[in-house]
């Protein structure tokens, strides 16, 4: 029983130095980011943060897959079975735009590393976008099988979606559009979106 307790506070404070790691990574940057202040601000020693992590690079790319297994797991629920594609496609929307809201330090953190000032971890941010696109696929795949859409590049338009679905919530957040803004437009995005892929006339 203990060691389960062990085991437990062990993740709770390595989640914790995660969470301020994407806070300090995505205002300062990898190179800028110091790793003992991180430890500080996470409320361990210095020293202890080699015990989780072997150094900055190791922390961040740990950040990185933990912040994008979260976000796939919100991606994968709004994406779910259940709704037309327009309702699914309404959900991913507003999905985005609450991740860009509620999580902006991993929200902010991912997007750098594979656009802005963390592009040296560009290669490993690459594949947690591919995931991205697989999860987006699988479900314009599902809608096809229904006869909701005509998809003749699948991969290519889950690329897309994702693409638009990215680019509207960070523009609209620079623009200083609250999260509420900007699920307003789910539906308008949604019947962008289906124009642009050709919805099956029902």
């Amino acid at each position: 029983m203990p060691k389960i307790v062990d085991e437990q506070m062990r993740e709770a404070t390595r989640v914790r130095i995660i969470g301020v790691a994407a806070s300090e990574f995505a205002r300062l940057g990898f190179d800028q980011a110091n790793i003992n202040v991180i430890a500080e601000q996470a409320g361990i020693g210095k020293g202890t943060i080699y015990l989780y992590f072997e150094n900055k690079r190791d922390l961040f790319l740990a950040m990185l897959k933990h912040i994008a297994q979260a976000q796939l797991a919100v991606i994968r629920t709004a994406l779910a079975a259940d709704g037309t594609v327009r309702q699914r496609l309404e959900r991913l929307f507003r999905a985005f735009a609450h991740l860009s809201a509620e999580e902006s330090d991993s929200f902010n953190v991912l997007m750098s590393a594979l656009y802005g000032v963390n592009r040296s971890f560009q290669a490993e941010a690459t594949k947690l976008l591919r995931d991205y696109v697989a999860v987006i696929a699988l479900m314009l795949e599902q809608s096809q099988a229904r006869g909701e859409i005509r998809c003749h590049q699948v991969e290519a338009t889950a690329l897309m979606v994702l693409s638009l679905t990215e680019s509207y919530v960070l523009s609209a957040r620079v623009l200083g559009h609250t999260e509420q803004d900007i699920a307003r437009q789910a539906g308008d995005v949604a019947d962008l979106i289906l124009r642009g892929i050709g919805a099956s006339e029902q």
